[in-house]
Protein backbone atom coordinates (compact mmCIF):
# COMPACT_ATOMS: atom_id res chain seq x y z
CA UNK A 1 0.00 0.00 0.00
CA UNK A 2 1.40 3.29 -1.16
CA UNK A 3 1.94 6.00 1.70
CA UNK A 4 -0.87 8.13 -0.21
CA UNK A 5 -3.21 5.35 0.14
CA UNK A 6 -2.42 4.73 3.90
CA UNK A 7 -3.02 8.34 4.31
CA UNK A 8 -6.41 8.18 2.72
CA UNK A 9 -7.24 5.46 4.76
CA UNK A 10 -6.73 6.70 7.72
CA UNK A 11 -8.29 10.06 7.17
CA UNK A 12 -10.90 9.32 8.76
CA UNK A 13 -8.79 8.50 12.58
CA UNK A 14 -6.37 11.56 11.91
CA UNK A 15 -9.47 13.68 12.17
CA UNK A 16 -10.53 12.03 15.35
CA UNK A 17 -6.61 12.71 17.09
CA UNK A 18 -6.46 16.42 15.81
CA UNK A 19 -9.88 16.99 17.38
CA UNK A 20 -9.39 14.71 20.52
CA UNK A 21 -5.68 16.88 20.68
CA UNK A 22 -7.75 20.06 20.76
CA UNK A 23 -10.12 19.25 23.39
CA UNK A 24 -6.65 17.93 25.77
CA UNK A 25 -4.81 21.02 25.07
CA UNK A 26 -8.23 23.24 25.16
CA UNK A 27 -8.33 21.29 28.77
CA UNK A 28 -4.63 22.38 29.79
CA UNK A 29 -4.86 25.63 28.77
CA UNK A 30 -8.26 26.55 30.25
CA UNK A 31 -7.18 25.00 33.53
CA UNK A 32 -3.93 26.95 33.75
CA UNK A 33 -5.79 30.19 33.21
CA UNK A 34 -8.03 29.16 36.32
CA UNK A 35 -11.25 28.60 34.46
CA UNK A 36 -11.00 25.04 35.64
CA UNK A 37 -9.22 24.57 38.81
CA UNK A 38 -11.50 23.27 41.51
CA UNK A 39 -13.42 19.78 40.70
CA UNK A 40 -16.17 21.17 42.71
CA UNK A 41 -16.33 24.74 40.08
CA UNK A 42 -19.95 25.22 38.56
CA UNK A 43 -19.78 24.12 35.71
CA UNK A 44 -22.87 27.02 35.23
CA UNK A 45 -20.36 29.50 35.93
CA UNK A 46 -17.55 28.05 33.50
CA UNK A 47 -19.87 27.59 30.66
CA UNK A 48 -23.08 29.90 30.47
CA UNK A 49 -21.15 33.02 31.08
CA UNK A 50 -21.46 33.28 27.28
CA UNK A 51 -24.58 33.84 27.88
CA UNK A 52 -27.04 35.62 31.09
CA UNK A 53 -30.04 33.62 30.81
CA UNK A 54 -29.82 30.40 33.13
CA UNK A 55 -30.26 26.91 30.79
CA UNK A 56 -28.89 28.29 28.12
CA UNK A 57 -25.27 27.91 26.06
CA UNK A 58 -24.39 30.78 24.03
CA UNK A 59 -24.12 30.15 20.07
CA UNK A 60 -21.34 31.03 17.65
CA UNK A 61 -19.79 34.55 17.96
CA UNK A 62 -21.56 36.94 14.88
CA UNK A 63 -17.74 37.63 13.18
CA UNK A 64 -16.86 33.42 13.32
CA UNK A 65 -20.74 32.89 11.81
CA UNK A 66 -19.96 35.02 8.99
CA UNK A 67 -16.41 33.84 8.22
CA UNK A 68 -17.79 30.65 8.35
CA UNK A 69 -20.52 30.92 5.92
CA UNK A 70 -17.36 32.62 3.28
CA UNK A 71 -15.64 29.55 4.25
CA UNK A 72 -18.80 27.32 2.83
CA UNK A 73 -19.04 29.48 -0.41
CA UNK A 74 -14.98 29.61 -1.24
CA UNK A 75 -15.18 26.23 -0.18
CA UNK A 76 -17.77 25.11 -2.33
CA UNK A 77 -16.90 26.87 -5.83
CA UNK A 78 -13.26 25.20 -5.00
CA UNK A 79 -14.38 21.96 -4.95
CA UNK A 80 -16.75 22.37 -7.79
CA UNK A 81 -13.70 23.39 -9.63
CA UNK A 82 -10.84 20.81 -8.26
CA UNK A 83 -13.02 18.32 -9.14
CA UNK A 84 -13.97 19.27 -12.72
CA UNK A 85 -9.93 18.45 -13.27
CA UNK A 86 -9.69 15.50 -11.32
CA UNK A 87 -11.06 12.28 -11.53
CA UNK A 88 -11.45 9.37 -8.65
CA UNK A 89 -9.85 6.20 -8.74
CA UNK A 90 -11.38 3.56 -10.17
CA UNK A 91 -10.57 1.92 -6.82
CA UNK A 92 -9.80 3.28 -3.11
CA UNK A 93 -7.47 1.34 -0.69
CA UNK A 94 -9.01 -1.00 2.14
CA UNK A 95 -7.66 -2.69 4.77
CA UNK A 96 -8.97 -5.90 6.32
CA UNK A 97 -8.97 -6.19 9.96
CA UNK A 98 -9.33 -9.84 9.98
CA UNK A 99 -5.54 -10.04 8.62
CA UNK A 100 -4.38 -8.92 12.03
CA UNK A 101 -3.22 -11.93 13.86
CA UNK A 102 -6.42 -13.06 16.80
CA UNK A 103 -9.29 -10.62 15.23
CA UNK A 104 -10.88 -13.92 13.34
CA UNK A 105 -10.45 -15.76 16.53
CA UNK A 106 -11.99 -13.09 18.78
CA UNK A 107 -15.24 -12.26 16.42
CA UNK A 108 -15.79 -15.94 16.07
CA UNK A 109 -15.54 -16.91 18.82
CA UNK A 110 -19.12 -17.58 21.37
CA UNK A 111 -18.63 -15.70 23.83
CA UNK A 112 -17.57 -12.37 22.82
CA UNK A 113 -20.52 -10.72 21.22
CA UNK A 114 -22.62 -12.00 24.39
CA UNK A 115 -20.28 -10.47 26.89
CA UNK A 116 -20.50 -7.09 25.02
CA UNK A 117 -24.23 -7.35 24.82
CA UNK A 118 -24.36 -8.07 28.34
CA UNK A 119 -22.70 -5.04 29.35
CA UNK A 120 -25.29 -2.93 27.16
CA UNK A 121 -27.86 -4.96 28.90
CA UNK A 122 -26.69 -3.97 32.01
CA UNK A 123 -27.13 -0.16 31.42
CA UNK A 124 -30.42 -0.61 29.73
CA UNK A 125 -31.63 -2.29 32.86
CA UNK A 126 -30.08 0.86 35.00
CA UNK A 127 -31.84 3.17 32.75
CA UNK A 128 -34.84 1.47 33.36
CA UNK A 129 -34.98 1.34 36.76
CA UNK A 130 -33.67 4.79 37.39
CA UNK A 131 -36.53 6.40 35.07
CA UNK A 132 -38.97 4.03 36.56
CA UNK A 133 -38.32 4.30 40.43
CA UNK A 134 -35.82 7.00 40.70
CA UNK A 135 -36.15 10.67 41.41
CA UNK A 136 -38.06 12.42 38.89
CA UNK A 137 -36.03 15.47 38.83
CA UNK A 138 -33.87 15.36 35.63
CA UNK A 139 -31.03 16.52 37.35
CA UNK A 140 -31.04 13.84 39.76
CA UNK A 141 -31.54 11.05 37.39
CA UNK A 142 -29.17 9.13 35.55
CA UNK A 143 -31.59 7.90 33.06
CA UNK A 144 -31.97 10.68 31.13
CA UNK A 145 -28.34 11.56 30.49
CA UNK A 146 -27.27 8.26 29.90
CA UNK A 147 -29.84 7.95 27.20
CA UNK A 148 -30.41 11.70 25.87
CA UNK A 149 -26.74 12.78 26.24
CA UNK A 150 -23.99 10.03 26.67
CA UNK A 151 -26.11 7.54 23.81
CA UNK A 152 -27.86 9.37 21.53
CA UNK A 153 -25.19 11.45 21.11
CA UNK A 154 -22.22 8.82 21.27
CA UNK A 155 -24.21 7.02 18.16
CA UNK A 156 -23.66 9.55 15.64
CA UNK A 157 -20.07 9.22 16.46
CA UNK A 158 -20.26 5.47 16.74
CA UNK A 159 -21.75 5.26 13.38
CA UNK A 160 -18.89 8.02 12.19
CA UNK A 161 -15.77 5.57 13.22
CA UNK A 162 -17.62 1.59 13.63
CA UNK A 163 -20.61 1.53 11.44
CA UNK A 164 -22.95 -0.81 12.59
CA UNK A 165 -21.26 -1.02 15.33
CA UNK A 166 -23.91 -0.29 17.67
CA UNK A 167 -26.17 -3.58 16.25
CA UNK A 168 -23.54 -5.87 16.87
CA UNK A 169 -24.05 -5.35 21.17
CA UNK A 170 -27.69 -3.88 21.03
CA UNK A 171 -29.89 -4.53 23.94
CA UNK A 172 -33.38 -4.87 22.66
CA UNK A 173 -31.99 -7.37 19.98
CA UNK A 174 -30.41 -9.64 22.50
CA UNK A 175 -32.87 -10.06 25.05
CA UNK A 176 -35.32 -10.30 22.30
CA UNK A 177 -33.23 -12.94 20.53
CA UNK A 178 -31.97 -15.01 23.75
CA UNK A 179 -35.83 -15.25 24.96
CA UNK A 180 -37.15 -16.42 21.46
CA UNK A 181 -34.62 -18.75 20.70
CA UNK A 182 -34.07 -19.49 24.51
CA UNK A 183 -29.84 -19.56 24.47
CA UNK A 184 -27.22 -17.38 24.92
CA UNK A 185 -24.91 -18.73 22.11
CA UNK A 186 -25.75 -19.25 18.37
CA UNK A 187 -26.46 -20.89 15.79
CA UNK A 188 -29.26 -22.48 16.98
CA UNK A 189 -32.37 -24.97 15.69
CA UNK A 190 -35.05 -24.35 17.90
CA UNK A 191 -37.49 -21.26 17.38
CA UNK A 192 -40.19 -20.36 19.50
CA UNK A 193 -40.82 -17.77 16.93
CA UNK A 194 -44.03 -17.86 14.26
CA UNK A 195 -41.82 -17.14 11.43
CA UNK A 196 -44.17 -15.67 9.59
CA UNK A 197 -42.93 -13.65 6.54
CA UNK A 198 -42.85 -9.78 7.14
CA UNK A 199 -45.68 -8.35 5.30
CA UNK A 200 -45.34 -7.27 1.39
CA UNK A 201 -46.61 -3.67 1.79
CA UNK A 202 -43.66 -3.53 4.54
CA UNK A 203 -40.87 -4.48 3.09
CA UNK A 204 -39.21 -0.74 3.18
CA UNK A 205 -38.07 1.10 5.49
CA UNK A 206 -41.56 3.24 5.75
CA UNK A 207 -42.42 1.51 9.36
CA UNK A 208 -38.71 3.01 11.12
CA UNK A 209 -39.29 6.35 9.13
CA UNK A 210 -42.93 6.73 10.84
CA UNK A 211 -41.33 5.62 14.04
CA UNK A 212 -38.39 8.08 13.89
CA UNK A 213 -40.99 11.03 12.91
CA UNK A 214 -42.97 9.87 15.76
CA UNK A 215 -39.84 9.68 18.75
CA UNK A 216 -39.25 13.08 17.57
CA UNK A 217 -42.96 14.37 18.32
CA UNK A 218 -42.98 12.77 21.31
CA UNK A 219 -39.58 13.62 22.71
CA UNK A 220 -39.74 17.40 21.68
CA UNK A 221 -43.06 18.06 21.94
CA UNK A 222 -43.81 16.70 25.45
CA UNK A 223 -40.12 17.00 26.88
CA UNK A 224 -39.77 13.42 27.27
CA UNK A 225 -35.37 14.05 27.55
CA UNK A 226 -36.65 16.03 30.72
CA UNK A 227 -38.51 13.09 32.32
CA UNK A 228 -36.86 10.00 33.47
CA UNK A 229 -40.09 7.64 33.66
CA UNK A 230 -40.99 8.59 30.20
CA UNK A 231 -37.75 8.04 29.00
CA UNK A 232 -37.79 4.44 30.53
CA UNK A 233 -41.03 3.65 28.79
CA UNK A 234 -39.69 4.40 25.73
CA UNK A 235 -36.78 1.90 26.05
CA UNK A 236 -39.16 -0.31 27.15
CA UNK A 237 -41.29 0.37 24.19
CA UNK A 238 -38.63 -0.67 21.77
CA UNK A 239 -37.53 -3.69 23.86
CA UNK A 240 -41.44 -4.31 23.25
CA UNK A 241 -41.54 -3.89 19.48
CA UNK A 242 -38.06 -5.81 19.23
CA UNK A 243 -40.28 -8.91 21.29
CA UNK A 244 -43.43 -9.11 19.17
CA UNK A 245 -40.95 -9.53 16.16
CA UNK A 246 -39.10 -11.94 17.20
CA UNK A 247 -42.01 -13.77 18.05
CA UNK A 248 -44.06 -13.40 14.97
CA UNK A 249 -41.52 -12.57 12.03
CA UNK A 250 -38.93 -14.86 10.57
CA UNK A 251 -35.48 -13.97 11.25
CA UNK A 252 -34.74 -10.18 12.72
CA UNK A 253 -37.81 -8.40 10.27
CA UNK A 254 -37.79 -5.58 12.55
CA UNK A 255 -34.04 -4.65 12.64
CA UNK A 256 -34.73 -4.49 8.87
CA UNK A 257 -37.73 -2.53 8.51
CA UNK A 258 -39.13 -1.33 11.52
CA UNK A 259 -35.80 -0.17 13.81
CA UNK A 260 -35.69 3.62 13.86
CA UNK A 261 -32.08 3.26 15.13
CA UNK A 262 -30.47 0.62 12.66
CA UNK A 263 -32.64 2.44 9.80
CA UNK A 264 -31.23 6.07 10.50
CA UNK A 265 -27.26 4.35 11.49
CA UNK A 266 -27.79 2.01 7.81
CA UNK A 267 -28.26 5.52 6.08
CA UNK A 268 -25.52 7.02 8.06
CA UNK A 269 -23.41 3.68 7.82
CA UNK A 270 -22.94 4.93 3.87
CA UNK A 271 -20.56 7.23 5.17
CA UNK A 272 -19.03 4.81 7.27
CA UNK A 273 -15.15 3.81 7.24
CA UNK A 274 -16.20 0.51 8.07
CA UNK A 275 -17.75 -2.59 5.43
CA UNK A 276 -18.18 -6.30 5.78
CA UNK A 277 -17.78 -7.54 2.49
CA UNK A 278 -17.27 -10.73 0.44
CA UNK A 279 -13.19 -11.02 0.10
CA UNK A 280 -13.13 -12.20 -3.33
CA UNK A 281 -16.78 -12.41 -5.08
CA UNK A 282 -15.56 -14.60 -7.39
CA UNK A 283 -15.69 -17.27 -4.90
CA UNK A 284 -19.16 -16.41 -3.90
CA UNK A 285 -20.21 -17.28 -7.81
CA UNK A 286 -18.64 -20.25 -7.26
CA UNK A 287 -19.79 -21.38 -3.87
CA UNK A 288 -22.97 -23.84 -3.68
CA UNK A 289 -23.65 -23.60 -0.02
CA UNK A 290 -24.46 -20.07 0.66
CA UNK A 291 -24.21 -20.33 4.53
CA UNK A 292 -23.55 -16.90 4.79
CA UNK A 293 -27.39 -16.34 4.18
CA UNK A 294 -28.85 -19.97 4.91
CA UNK A 295 -26.41 -19.95 8.07
CA UNK A 296 -25.35 -23.45 9.25
CA UNK A 297 -23.86 -25.33 12.08
CA UNK A 298 -21.45 -22.70 13.07
CA UNK A 299 -23.55 -19.51 12.12
CA UNK A 300 -27.00 -18.56 12.01
CA UNK A 301 -28.31 -17.02 8.88
CA UNK A 302 -27.97 -13.83 7.81
CA UNK A 303 -30.49 -11.87 10.35
CA UNK A 304 -31.51 -9.27 7.55
CA UNK A 305 -31.34 -11.15 4.31
CA UNK A 306 -28.54 -10.18 3.53
CA UNK A 307 -25.90 -12.45 0.53
CA UNK A 308 -22.27 -10.90 0.74
CA UNK A 309 -22.44 -12.04 -3.26
CA UNK A 310 -24.56 -9.26 -3.70
CA UNK A 311 -24.11 -6.85 -1.09
CA UNK A 312 -22.47 -3.78 -1.60
CA UNK A 313 -23.63 -1.58 0.83
CA UNK A 314 -23.59 -1.28 4.42
CA UNK A 315 -27.46 0.12 4.54
CA UNK A 316 -28.80 -3.50 5.89
CA UNK A 317 -26.45 -4.80 7.37
CA UNK A 318 -26.28 -5.38 11.53
CA UNK A 319 -22.32 -6.21 11.56
CA UNK A 320 -23.31 -8.96 13.69
CA UNK A 321 -20.41 -11.06 12.15
CA UNK A 322 -22.45 -14.54 12.09
CA UNK A 323 -21.39 -14.27 8.18
CA UNK A 324 -17.65 -14.67 9.49
CA UNK A 325 -18.77 -17.66 11.71
CA UNK A 326 -20.89 -19.74 8.66
CA UNK A 327 -18.16 -19.48 5.40
CA UNK A 328 -16.37 -22.34 5.01
CA UNK A 329 -13.57 -20.85 3.24
CA UNK A 330 -13.26 -17.60 5.27
CA UNK A 331 -13.97 -15.30 2.39
CA UNK A 332 -15.68 -12.37 4.65
CA UNK A 333 -13.32 -9.37 5.31
CA UNK A 334 -14.05 -6.19 7.50
CA UNK A 335 -12.54 -3.73 5.72
CA UNK A 336 -11.60 -0.27 7.12
CA UNK A 337 -11.96 2.22 4.11
CA UNK A 338 -12.43 5.88 3.17
CA UNK A 339 -15.08 8.39 4.49
CA UNK A 340 -18.37 7.80 2.31
CA UNK A 341 -17.10 4.88 -0.15
CA UNK A 342 -20.72 3.99 -0.40
CA UNK A 343 -21.85 7.22 -1.62
CA UNK A 344 -18.90 7.84 -3.92
CA UNK A 345 -20.09 4.56 -5.75
CA UNK A 346 -23.59 5.80 -6.15
CA UNK A 347 -25.92 3.16 -3.93
CA UNK A 348 -29.10 2.23 -6.67
CA UNK A 349 -32.01 4.92 -5.33
CA UNK A 350 -34.97 3.59 -3.50
CA UNK A 351 -37.64 6.11 -2.50
CA UNK A 352 -37.90 5.04 0.82
CA UNK A 353 -34.12 5.35 1.52
CA UNK A 354 -34.40 9.02 -0.25
CA UNK A 355 -37.33 10.35 1.32
CA UNK A 356 -35.94 8.85 4.94
CA UNK A 357 -32.36 10.87 4.12
CA UNK A 358 -34.34 13.62 3.24
CA UNK A 359 -36.32 14.04 6.88
CA UNK A 360 -33.20 12.93 8.64
CA UNK A 361 -31.78 16.41 7.48
CA UNK A 362 -34.96 18.04 8.01
CA UNK A 363 -34.95 16.65 11.40
CA UNK A 364 -31.86 17.31 12.63
CA UNK A 365 -32.23 20.94 11.98
CA UNK A 366 -35.64 20.81 13.93
CA UNK A 367 -33.24 19.16 17.00
CA UNK A 368 -31.48 22.18 16.83
CA UNK A 369 -34.25 24.52 16.48
CA UNK A 370 -36.60 23.68 18.81
CA UNK A 371 -34.11 24.09 21.74
CA UNK A 372 -33.81 27.78 20.41
CA UNK A 373 -35.78 30.98 21.71
CA UNK A 374 -37.19 31.44 17.70
CA UNK A 375 -38.78 28.18 18.20
CA UNK A 376 -41.05 29.46 21.34
CA UNK A 377 -41.85 32.59 19.26
CA UNK A 378 -43.09 30.57 15.98
CA UNK A 379 -45.19 28.18 18.30
CA UNK A 380 -47.14 31.53 20.08
CA UNK A 381 -47.46 33.04 16.49
CA UNK A 382 -49.08 30.06 15.28
CA UNK A 383 -51.10 29.82 18.38
CA UNK A 384 -52.46 33.29 18.46
CA UNK A 385 -53.30 33.13 14.65
CA UNK A 386 -54.94 29.94 14.91
CA UNK A 387 -56.43 29.86 17.81
CA UNK A 388 -55.32 26.38 19.17
CA UNK A 389 -53.18 25.06 22.07
CA UNK A 390 -49.88 24.31 21.97
CA UNK A 391 -49.53 20.72 21.50
CA UNK A 392 -51.54 21.13 17.78
CA UNK A 393 -48.91 24.79 17.25
CA UNK A 394 -46.18 22.24 18.10
CA UNK A 395 -47.10 19.92 15.64
CA UNK A 396 -48.05 21.96 12.65
CA UNK A 397 -44.50 23.46 13.01
CA UNK A 398 -42.84 20.38 13.40
CA UNK A 399 -44.86 19.33 10.17
CA UNK A 400 -43.95 22.74 8.07
CA UNK A 401 -40.08 21.96 9.33
CA UNK A 402 -40.31 18.67 7.83
CA UNK A 403 -42.39 19.40 4.46
CA UNK A 404 -40.68 22.89 3.88
CA UNK A 405 -37.13 21.67 3.07
CA UNK A 406 -37.98 18.51 1.18
CA UNK A 407 -40.50 21.07 -1.23
CA UNK A 408 -37.61 23.37 -1.34
CA UNK A 409 -35.26 20.22 -2.55
CA UNK A 410 -37.88 19.21 -4.96
CA UNK A 411 -37.54 22.56 -6.76
CA UNK A 412 -34.40 22.62 -6.98
CA UNK A 413 -34.27 19.22 -8.43
CA UNK A 414 -36.86 20.25 -11.13
CA UNK A 415 -34.55 23.29 -11.95
CA UNK A 416 -31.03 21.24 -11.80
CA UNK A 417 -32.99 19.01 -14.97
CA UNK A 418 -33.68 21.94 -16.32
CA UNK A 419 -30.53 23.49 -16.44
CA UNK A 420 -28.76 20.36 -17.28
CA UNK A 421 -30.31 20.62 -20.29
CA UNK A 422 -30.74 16.83 -20.69
CA UNK A 423 -33.91 14.91 -20.83
CA UNK A 424 -32.32 11.14 -20.73
CA UNK A 425 -32.96 10.53 -17.05
CA UNK A 426 -36.52 11.43 -15.29
CA UNK A 427 -37.36 13.51 -12.87
CA UNK A 428 -37.80 10.56 -10.45
CA UNK A 429 -34.21 9.62 -10.56
CA UNK A 430 -33.04 12.88 -10.37
CA UNK A 431 -35.02 13.55 -6.78
CA UNK A 432 -33.56 10.19 -5.86
CA UNK A 433 -29.76 10.17 -6.00
CA UNK A 434 -29.26 14.00 -5.29
CA UNK A 435 -30.92 12.91 -1.99
CA UNK A 436 -28.09 10.48 -0.65
CA UNK A 437 -25.75 13.73 -1.75
CA UNK A 438 -27.14 15.07 1.49
CA UNK A 439 -26.73 12.60 3.59
CA UNK A 440 -23.09 14.18 4.73
CA UNK A 441 -25.09 17.40 5.59
CA UNK A 442 -27.36 15.77 7.92
CA UNK A 443 -24.70 13.78 9.78
CA UNK A 444 -22.24 16.07 10.51
CA UNK A 445 -25.15 19.00 11.69
CA UNK A 446 -26.30 16.18 13.68
CA UNK A 447 -22.87 15.70 15.13
CA UNK A 448 -21.75 19.36 15.79
CA UNK A 449 -25.28 19.66 17.50
CA UNK A 450 -24.82 16.90 19.55
CA UNK A 451 -21.32 18.20 20.60
CA UNK A 452 -22.33 20.75 22.49
CA UNK A 453 -24.10 18.23 24.46
CA UNK A 454 -21.68 15.52 24.85
CA UNK A 455 -19.25 17.84 25.54
CA UNK A 456 -20.78 20.40 27.92
CA UNK A 457 -23.03 18.29 29.66
CA UNK A 458 -21.67 14.83 29.40
CA UNK A 459 -19.44 15.07 32.48
CA UNK A 460 -22.29 15.25 34.84
CA UNK A 461 -22.23 11.38 34.75
CA UNK A 462 -19.24 11.97 37.07
CA UNK A 463 -21.69 12.73 39.88
CA UNK A 464 -24.54 10.69 38.83
CA UNK A 465 -22.47 7.38 38.56
CA UNK A 466 -22.45 7.77 42.46
CA UNK A 467 -25.81 8.06 42.95
CA UNK A 468 -28.05 7.18 39.43
CA UNK A 469 -31.60 7.13 41.29
CA UNK A 470 -31.26 10.21 42.67
CA UNK A 471 -31.41 9.28 47.10
CA UNK A 472 -28.90 10.41 48.59
CA UNK A 473 -26.12 8.15 47.46
CA UNK A 474 -22.35 8.75 47.00
CA UNK A 475 -21.32 5.00 45.64
CA UNK A 476 -18.14 6.12 44.85
CA UNK A 477 -17.13 9.48 46.43
CA UNK A 478 -18.36 11.85 43.43
CA UNK A 479 -21.62 12.67 44.13
CA UNK A 480 -21.07 15.88 45.22
CA UNK A 481 -19.02 16.85 42.16
CA UNK A 482 -19.64 19.66 39.96
CA UNK A 483 -16.91 19.11 36.84
CA UNK A 484 -16.82 21.93 34.41
CA UNK A 485 -17.30 21.06 30.60
CA UNK A 486 -14.79 19.32 28.87
CA UNK A 487 -13.81 22.36 26.40
CA UNK A 488 -14.01 25.83 26.66
CA UNK A 489 -16.85 27.88 24.33
CA UNK A 490 -13.81 28.67 21.95
CA UNK A 491 -13.03 24.98 21.26
CA UNK A 492 -16.53 23.97 20.78
CA UNK A 493 -17.21 26.57 18.60
CA UNK A 494 -14.00 25.71 16.62
CA UNK A 495 -15.49 21.83 16.45
CA UNK A 496 -18.56 22.44 15.59
CA UNK A 497 -17.54 24.89 12.65
CA UNK A 498 -15.09 22.18 11.53
CA UNK A 499 -17.84 19.61 11.34
CA UNK A 500 -20.08 21.54 9.50
CA UNK A 501 -17.49 22.20 7.09
CA UNK A 502 -16.37 19.13 6.79
CA UNK A 503 -20.28 17.34 5.88
CA UNK A 504 -20.23 20.09 3.16
CA UNK A 505 -17.20 19.13 1.90
CA UNK A 506 -18.22 15.64 1.35
CA UNK A 507 -21.90 16.40 0.19
CA UNK A 508 -20.39 18.19 -2.70
CA UNK A 509 -18.14 15.24 -3.76
CA UNK A 510 -20.97 12.90 -3.29
CA UNK A 511 -23.61 15.70 -5.80
CA UNK A 512 -20.28 15.57 -8.42
CA UNK A 513 -20.28 11.73 -8.42
CA UNK A 514 -24.33 11.78 -8.95
CA UNK A 515 -23.84 14.00 -12.01
CA UNK A 516 -21.36 12.12 -13.09
CA UNK A 517 -23.63 9.15 -13.05
CA UNK A 518 -26.82 11.06 -14.38
CA UNK A 519 -24.99 12.67 -17.28
CA UNK A 520 -22.27 11.48 -19.57
CA UNK A 521 -21.38 15.04 -21.21
CA UNK A 522 -19.30 16.83 -18.77
CA UNK A 523 -20.72 20.11 -19.28
CA UNK A 524 -24.50 18.85 -18.45
CA UNK A 525 -23.62 17.48 -14.82
CA UNK A 526 -21.80 20.80 -14.45
CA UNK A 527 -25.34 22.39 -14.96
CA UNK A 528 -26.82 20.25 -13.15
CA UNK A 529 -24.47 20.39 -9.89
CA UNK A 530 -25.21 24.41 -9.87
CA UNK A 531 -28.77 24.22 -8.21
CA UNK A 532 -28.03 21.72 -6.17
CA UNK A 533 -25.20 23.34 -5.13
CA UNK A 534 -27.03 26.50 -4.09
CA UNK A 535 -28.91 23.58 -1.72
CA UNK A 536 -26.01 22.96 -0.24
CA UNK A 537 -24.85 25.98 0.74
CA UNK A 538 -28.36 26.97 2.04
CA UNK A 539 -28.56 23.79 4.29
CA UNK A 540 -25.18 24.41 5.75
CA UNK A 541 -25.36 27.71 6.41
CA UNK A 542 -28.90 26.95 8.41
CA UNK A 543 -26.50 24.53 9.75
CA UNK A 544 -24.59 27.61 11.16
CA UNK A 545 -27.76 29.67 11.90
CA UNK A 546 -28.51 26.78 14.31
CA UNK A 547 -25.24 26.82 16.11
CA UNK A 548 -25.11 30.72 15.87
CA UNK A 549 -28.33 30.74 17.99
CA UNK A 550 -28.41 30.22 22.06
CA UNK A 551 -28.92 26.75 22.48
CA UNK A 552 -31.70 25.63 25.72
CA UNK A 553 -29.48 23.03 27.50
CA UNK A 554 -31.17 19.51 27.73
CA UNK A 555 -31.08 18.25 31.54
CA UNK A 556 -27.84 18.95 33.14
CA UNK A 557 -27.83 22.44 34.10
CA UNK A 558 -31.13 22.90 35.72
Amino acid sequence: MTNENRATLMFPYLCALFVLALVIGDRILWSQSGAATTPTMSCHDAAMSANPQANELGGLPTPLYYGSIALVLLISFGVIEWRAKHKNPAKRPTFDVLKIPGVRQLITHPATRPALQLSMIAFFLLIIAAGLFGNQLPTKNIAPLLTWTIWWCGLVLIILYAGKAWCYVCPWDAIAGWAEGLRLRSPHTEHLTLGLHWPRFMRNIWPATILFIALTWVELGFGVTMRPRATAWLALGMLGLAFASAFIFDRKSFCLHGCLVGRISGLYALFSPVEVRAADRDVCRSCSTHSCYTGNEKGDPCPTFQYLGTMSQNTYCISCMECVKSCEVDNVAVRLRPWGEDLRTNPKPRSDEAYLALIMLSLTGFHGLTMTAAWGRMVDSLRGALGIGEPAAFSLGMCAIIVGPVLLYALLVAVSRWSARDQTRGYREHFLRYAYALLPIALFYHLAHNSEHLLMEGQKVIALASDPFGWEWNLFGTAMWSPSPLVSMEALWGIQVLLVLVGHIYSLSAARQTAGVLFTDRVAATRSQVPMLFAMILFSVMSLWLLKQPMEMRVSWM
